[in-house]
């Protein structure tokens, strides 16, 4: 592959270590956006006025939010952040005593329904149930309550950068999810537990069961699911294996001059360290700074100097 090591400099040497310094030292330290060391080290008004762009681990985005406050209650990485209301919220998740089982169908439901994710004021949040669930000890009321807030019509979907999938016709996301679910997430218990699995495994097999029962496959829910099971559980799935990467990701790695993904993920391994499954999120990030793009929140331009050719959008 020809590489386009101009862009390649530009993610490598200026955006990463900078979204790096962000999520160490702001989104999950104590520094502000735009306080001295920011303003001496980041000295880049997209980065310090955005927030997208302070992840180097997908951990750490904002689509991941409700994962993390399930998993660690008040322990969670941005507790810094958030209000009074949250974190009596996440003194409720210390409580949470969930079997695997329960954990990974949580992980599922929330990637269904778009992760919360808004790219404003509450993103990653964005009509989720999931970040109330703490208080069920079990999947069945979990159902329950898919079934109650649709019945009343409330909105339990986000589709800002985190379309939710399209099962076979006449089969809404919330019957996938009450129905069909519970057994395939048995199915992947058993898959995951009988061998340690790569992330493809995990989405192969989760497409095939799509396959097999007329429903569209879920590429984008499957593959955020995966790369959970990593983040949370790596003993069951390996955290360094390689990843299918997104449409914004391919978008990345084909104006760096990239044509094989793995390869290609190698060679960005190589030269930040990072782990496919962050760096695949890292391309879509680095999409919208090469963009200016700013959610609708204020007119910043990266500083890198670089002329990416996306084109620039604001909303």
């Amino acid at each position: 592959m020809t590489l386009n090591n101009e862009a390649i400099d530009v993610l490598v040497d200026y955006y990463y270590p900078r979204a790096k310094w962000l999520q160490d030292n702001v989104n999950w330290g104590n520094l502000d956006y735009k306080g001295p060391e920011a303003n001496k080290i980041i000295n880049d008004e997209l980065m310090q006025n955005i927030e997208i762009y302070d992840c180097y681990t997908r951990n750490a985005a904002g689509f991941s939010n409700v994962l993390q406050d399930l998993r660690y209650g008040e322990f969670t990485p941005k507790w810094r952040w958030q209000n009074e209301e949250r974190r009596q919220l996440n003194k409720r998740n210390n409580r949470i005593n969930w079997d695997l089982y329960t954990w990974l169908y949580v992980f599922m439901c929330h990637r269904i329904t778009g992760s919360g994710a808004s790219f404003v004021d509450d993103h990653g949040y964005r009509n989720n149930l999931m970040q109330y669930w703490g208080k069920y000890s079990d999947i069945e009321g979990m159902i329950a309550d898919l079934k109650y807030h649709k019945s009343i019509g409330q909105p339990i979907f986000t589709s800002i950068g985190n379309q939710p999938p399209s099962p076979k016709k006449g089969v809404s996301n919330v019957d996938f999810m009450v129905n069909e679910l519970p057994n395939l997430i048995h199915q992947v218990v058993e898959f995951i537990t009988s061998k340690k699995r790569s992330h493809k495994e995990v989405v192969d097999m989760l497409n095939n069961y799509n396959i097999q029962n007329g429903h569209r496959r879920f590429n984008f829910a499957y593959t955020a699911f995966a790369l959970d099971l990593s983040d949370y559980f790596p003993e069951y799935v390996d955290e360094h294996s390689h990843t299918y990467l997104g449409n914004n990701a391919i978008r990345c790695m084909k104006r760096l001059g990239g044509t094989n993904s793995d390869k290609f993920m190698d060679m960005l391994r190589d030269k930040t360290g990072g782990k496919p499954k962050d760096l695949e999120d890292v391309m879509c990030d680095f999409v919208r700074f090469g963009q200016n793009y700013t959610a609708g929140m204020g007119h910043y331009t990266n500083q890198s100097g670089w002329v990416s050719g996306w084109s620039q959008r604001n909303q």
